[in-house]
């Protein structure tokens, strides 16, 4: 089965999280796309929560350790690491995604959702994403990690 490296972002403000509405998928999911040739995850999960929705965002940190040496350095940990089924689509075969799951909250820029890329952006309170149809509306494992961080970390993002 063929592999490819993805980063996602779940990004809180006031209690909520920003979820884009996937054209392939027509689902709600975290911004968030594939890696480009050379750049890591932390570097993809910034290029594509701006590409998508205009936002800069300053990633909410989950490092227990830091190192920065000459030869090694730290990066922006995920939050979560996830094995993803994807299904085939057009000429493309079904494939899995190794997702870098990545917890943040806006940094400026403007809400500006790119509609080439996307269909629609909002937030959503954690019961609005537990009103929507798992698995029609949204993927059953998307309201599982907000789920895991959102009663958490939304008392922190006022």
């Amino acid at each position: 089965m063929i592999k490819q490296f993805a980063a996602s972002v779940y990004i809180i403000k006031k209690q909520k999280v920003l979820m884009i509405f996937h054209r392939k998928f027509n689902k709600w999911l975290a911004p968030g796309g594939h890696l480009d040739a050379n750049e890591s995850p932390p570097e993809a999960a910034l290029r594509e929560v701006y590409e998508e929705t205009g936002l800069n965002i300053e990633f909410i940190s989950q490092e227990n350790v830091s190192i920065n040496r000459w030869n090694a350095k730290s990066i922006p940990r995920p939050y979560l690491c996830l094995l993803e089924e994807i299904p085939a689509f057009g000429d493309q075969p079904a494939h899995q995604h190794i997702d870098f799951i990545y917890i943040a909250k806006p940094a400026g820029g403007s809400e500006l959702p790119n509609f080439i890329e996307i269909a629609d952006m909002r937030w959503f309170s954690l019961e609005e994403i537990e009103a929507l149809d798992p698995d029609v509306d949204v993927f059953a494992e998307t309201v599982d990690v907000i789920r895991s961080f959102l009663p958490s970390f939304s008392s922190i993002m006022v």
